[in-house]
């Protein structure tokens, strides 16, 4: 009678859950009991293809050096480049970027504070680049800002969650460029150095939180 009884019950019970997905639109094959867990995880990559370009050196290459120079004055302007190379964190191209930060580390501070925007290159570039060739190249809009400030030996972070998304799920991934969008005036900027990946010590890094 026990046994009677408890079929029943089970058999109201699909029944309900069938009838119930029916009126949803949902077939009765389509029903999952089951769950999925996410993983979630942290990668870092340390180092990068990386280069600046001078506006009053314009065929100069200057991807072995040991800094990354910023400055926004004039016919003396110069660029930063990036381009982590995210193989390294085995993502496939389910996962997704829960956030994503680019830091670089100071190692001369301007005069004054920078203000600093982050772009993605859309166009292949090597760390032979040249303020020439950096011309030609193709940019989307701003990504990120932050600020550099007068102060030698701290990071200076970038938030880049939404461009390390759409790389991890297969867009192309050219890096990134680094302007100086402030005052142009000699009297009151100067240069920044960042740490490059060609330094012994703090080099640029990407720190991404995924999950998968």
């Amino acid at each position: 009678m026990k046994k009677l009884v408890l079929l029943l019950i089970a058999t109201l019970a699909i029944g309900t859950g069938v009838g119930f997905a029916a009126t949803l639109g949902i077939g009765s094959d389509h029903l999952w009991a089951g769950s999925q867990t996410l993983t979630k995880g942290t990668c870092t990559v340390t180092g990068a293809t990386d280069t600046d370009v001078d506006e009053a050196s314009k065929t100069t290459s200057f991807g072995s050096a040991s800094t990354l120079a910023l400055n926004p004055d004039t016919n003396s302007r110069r660029w930063a480049f990036l381009n982590f190379d995210l193989s390294s964190c085995s993502l496939p191209a389910t996962a997704g970027a829960d956030s994503a930060t680019l830091s670089l580390y100071v190692v001369n501070a301007p005069k004054s504070s920078f203000t600093l925007t982050l772009a993605k290159v859309t166009s292949a570039w090597s760390s032979s680049l040249t303020w020439n060739g950096a011309q030609s190249l193709s940019y989307a809009g701003a990504t990120s800002t932050a600020t550099a400030g007068t102060s030698t030996g701290v990071w200076v972070d970038f938030t880049v969650t939404g461009d390390v998304d759409e790389f991890i799920k297969g867009a192309t991934n050219n890096g990134w460029r680094i302007v100086e969008t402030g005052s142009t005036s000699n009297a009151t900027k100067d240069e920044t150095d960042f740490s490059s990946s060609d330094s012994a010590t703090n080099k640029p890094k990407l720190v991404i939180n995924y999950e998968q």
